[in-house]
């Protein structure tokens, strides 16, 4: 039997595997590229959504971990004191340690600016930690 009709067909040693976009023809990837970039531009319309400019490595890492943290939180809150949910004095100090870790980062923030001798300007919500008052 022929290749034509097995079906199978042959991939190169740089086509193997099963990554995001490997096996794919370079039409697939690029098609597949441009509807997630469409499905972003949709996305950054929405209200419920903010657009953050990825300038360093670790700015990946905060995205991912913010996203699971955004859907986590929802649905503790959802299940705080809830029958077969969380306990209320459990949801409570989760939340508290949820935003212990927000004000951490915003004083590491300052920190680094202050070390850099650059003016911080905290989010909306948050004020400068080492600002006097």
């Amino acid at each position: 039997m022929t290749e034509q009709q097995t079906g199978s067909v042959q991939q190169s040693s740089s086509d193997k595997g099963n990554g995001k976009g490997r096996g794919k023809s370079r039409e697939e990837r690029l098609k597949f590229q441009e509807e997630r970039r469409r499905r972003r531009i949709e996305m950054a319309g929405r209200d419920d959504v903010e657009v953050i400019s990825r300038r360093s490595p670790e700015t990946n890492d905060f995205i991912r971990l913010l996203t699971i943290n955004d859907y986590i939180v929802n649905r503790l809150r959802n299940q705080i004191g809830r029958r077969n949910g969380v306990p209320a004095t459990v949801g409570i100090r989760l939340l508290e340690h949820n935003e212990h870790l927000r004000d951490e980062l915003n004083r590491l923030n300052a920190e680094m600016c202050q070390v850099m001798n650059l003016p911080y300007k905290p989010p909306r919500g948050f004020e400068n930690p080492l600002e006097e008052a």
